[in-house]
């Protein structure tokens, strides 16, 4: 079996996810974000990969824990392949370094690490690239991750590059920084358009959101910043901060809420 986690607010790690498992037969997608979070996460796999995006030059919470909870089962490692694929709108920063130093401190080894260029996504920063931008981006992404496909096929090793002390500096950076993310959700706000959809709360891959008896927000202050409430919402209607309420939004064009959110509560 192929298994393949993955981690995405705003949909392009599930789509390079996604598509990558296209590569393989018996590849299964599993959401990280849909996993029970008290139980270990048994490596049985023959070949498993990990999708996830670069917070602050690093790794999200979810992810950082998700990665604490894999165990190998009884005989080890032996004949089983471990790949990483992060995703950013720049560089990989300390992302792989990160899972890489997490898994051996459990006696895991990462076979393969891969960094794949994506649109920028994060709200406060930046809106939505211009289409063609972002057309352009994604094929450059699909090429990588044929690459990828082929490396993981053949049971290539490929690991990222480390300069120290850079990359320890970068890695205490980025710790920093995500410790902040939990409750910097203060920022959040929803207006009038708010129609009590409760697409929100469902594609909030942290269960950050309260919904009250209209079905409008509140965060409950342990927030990954993945911004896909915010992005995600069909009137517009959630704000953060000061940043122009026109800003265009972003998500994976072919990505639909749906493909990310829990079900709905009967």
């Amino acid at each position: 079996m192929h298994r393949i986690y993955y981690f995405s607010g705003t949909g392009n790690s599930y789509y390079l996810a996604k598509k990558f498992a296209e590569n393989f037969h018996d590849a299964v997608l599993v959401s990280i974000a849909h996993l029970d979070r008290g139980e270990d996460v048994l490596l049985d796999a023959e070949c498993t990969g990990i999708f996830f995006p670069v917070y602050c030059g690093g790794v999200p919470v979810i992810v950082h824990n998700f990665l604490k909870r894999i165990v190998l089962p009884e005989g080890g490692q032996k004949g089983r392949f471990l790949y990483a694929v992060c995703t950013s709108s720049g560089v990989p920063g300390a992302a792989l370094p990160i899972v890489e130093d997490i898994l051996a401190e459990r006696s895991i080894d990462v076979r393969a690490c891969f960094h794949i260029r994506m649109p920028a996504n994060y709200y406060p920063l930046s809106g939505a690239l211009p289409e063609k931008q972002q057309q352009q981006i994604f094929q450059r992404a699909e090429r990588a991750l044929r690459i990828a496909a082929v490396m993981v096929k053949k049971r290539k090793k490929t690991h990222p590059l480390r300069i120290f002390p850079i990359d320890t500096f970068v890695k205490f950076v980025a710790g920093r920084a995500i410790a902040t993310l939990a409750a910097s959700d203060k920022a959040f706000k929803v207006n009038e358009k708010c129609t009590g959809c409760e697409l929100c709360a469902r594609v909030c891959p942290a269960a950050n959101i309260a919904l009250d008896q209209a079905g409008h927000p509140s965060w409950t202050h342990h927030c990954e910043q993945c911004m896909a409430c915010l992005q995600w919402c069909p009137q517009g209607a959630i704000q953060y901060g000061k940043v122009d309420p026109e800003r265009k939004r972003y998500h994976h064009p072919l990505v639909k809420a749906e493909e990310l959110a829990r079900p709905p509560v009967e």
